[in-house]
């Protein structure tokens, strides 16, 4: 099974706020659902360098409990604490212009976008081509608008026999004749597809009908207006590590156990509608079988926000996590607005 990192194990917490119960027993019995809290291992209220759990409540009954809860983490064994707070992800879009001042008879407009393929290693040798399309005929093109706009009727007909789920073809200013190309964003399905970012590259070319050689011409240019960012704490993010993550804790055959796994037996909580912030506590054990073993491992919290106001409930988390660890060794506050 593919994997999210390099950690033998990784453990997930999701809530949206931090518990106002001190213990395991009154947070087990009243907490609200989604609401997390870090722990003393013996269950008691968080303590400067006592080896610590981390408690997450639900109203899911799956697993025959109505909490989930981490492994005991030691205090002295947490290499780093790791805060990263939501951004929102960035699709790669690419401008092409250039067709005002080049219209020209017995001329080929060509738009090509270069796909490259999500199914492979996205590697240069694994692509599919796109391309729309305008011819001018005896006479040169009335505006620049109607080539640009048979274009992008000639770029959207290919892309549609794909299925059209890949680009975006706009003309974002009325008062321009430019097109903008932009990726989709891409939904993820748990376990099958990532929804990984749409990766592309755009050409634009001009041709001379009448000439011999059909060089390109050069006058039409491509610039780049954003590139690909996957962003942090983004719902696609969690749902995708959620169904690593689980794997580790609860089916690690993954759907091989049939007939016990004809029901759902794993609970999940992410959801890609919301945002999150993430905290990544880097750990290891020390096994000794038959030699001593160090095992790196990770716990991450994820904490959802929905604005800047939300990042109060991450700074809760993080100063139980002081409170245990000791202030140098855990980040500082995100702002709240």
């Amino acid at each position: 099974m593919s994997v999210f990192g390099p950690n033998q194990v990784e453990e997930l917490i999701i809530g949206n706020a931090v518990a106002a119960e001190t213990t395991a027993a009154t947070f087990i019995a009243s907490a609200s659902d989604k609401e997390i809290k870090v722990l003393s291992a013996d269950g008691t209220a968080p303590a400067a360098g006592e080896d610590f759990k981390i408690l997450q409540k639900t109203a899911s009954t799956i697993t025959g409990l109505n909490y989930e809860f981490s492994d005991t983490i030691p205090a002295d064994q947490v290499d780093k604490v790791i805060l990263k707070e939501y951004s929102a992800e960035t699709l790669k879009s690419v401008r092409v212009e250039g067709f005002d001042g080049n219209l020209v008879a017995n001329t080929t407009y060509a738009v090509e976008i270069r796909h490259f393929s999500d199914n492979s290693s996205l590697s240069p040798e694994n692509f599919s081509v796109v391309t729309g399309y305008y011819v001018s005929g005896a006479a040169a093109p009335a505006s620049a608008a109607v080539v640009r706009d048979g274009i992008v009727a000639s770029l959207n007909h290919n892309l549609n026999r794909n299925g059209g789920a890949d680009f975006v073809i706009t003309t974002p200013d009325a008062t321009e004749t430019d097109i903008l190309i932009t990726g989709k964003a891409q939904v993820a399905v748990p376990g099958k597809i990532t929804g990984r970012q749409v990766e592309f590259e755009v050409t634009a070319k001009q041709f001379d009908n009448t000439a011999l050689n059909h060089d390109n011409l050069g006058l039409l240019t491509t610039t780049l207006v954003a590139s690909n960012n996957p962003g942090n704490g983004t719902g696609k993010y969690a749902v995708n590590l959620e169904w690593f993550t689980k794997g580790y804790k609860y089916e690690v055959y993954r759907q091989t156990g049939f007939p016990a796994d004809f029901t759902e037996r794993t609970p999940f909580y992410a959801s890609q509608s919301l945002n999150y912030n993430a905290i990544h506590i880097k750990y290891k054990k020390s096994r000794i079988s038959p030699t001593v073993e160090e095992q790196p491992r990770v716990l991450t919290i994820l904490v959802e926000r929905a604005n800047l106001a939300g990042n109060s409930n991450t700074n809760d988390v993080l100063t139980d996590l002081r409170t245990v660890l000791g202030v140098g060794n855990v980040p500082v506050d995100l702002a709240v607005v």
